[in-house]
């Protein structure tokens, strides 16, 4: 996950990233807070910084247009499948 996400990226930002990336939809802030257990406060700052380095997209949530939905970037999606397919390789060896 470190090749995909900035080495200074807190903990708690990376807590978001492995919620959506194993989230079967994308997730509202709530839904993420609910998930990692971490304060509404916490998430937010931390998909703050995740739609600054292009790791997390905003997406409207249809059913209420005043929340937003979250899902990971294409490039970021695509570099953690890389990562573990690459992980299950060697394990495989």
């Amino acid at each position: 996950m470190s090749d995909c996400l900035d080495d200074d990226a807190p903990p708690s930002a990376k807590l978001v990233v492995k919620v959506l990336e194993y989230a079967d939809e994308p997730l509202t802030q709530g839904e993420i807070s609910d998930r990692t257990r971490l304060s509404p406060r916490t998430v937010r700052s931390s998909i703050k910084r995740l739609k600054q380095q292009d790791v997390v997209e905003e997406r409207v949530y249809i059913p209420d247009a005043r929340k937003q939905i979250y899902v990971l970037a294409d490039a970021v999606e695509e570099c953690l499948q890389t990562g573990e397919r690459a992980a299950e390789s060697a394990e495989a060896v």
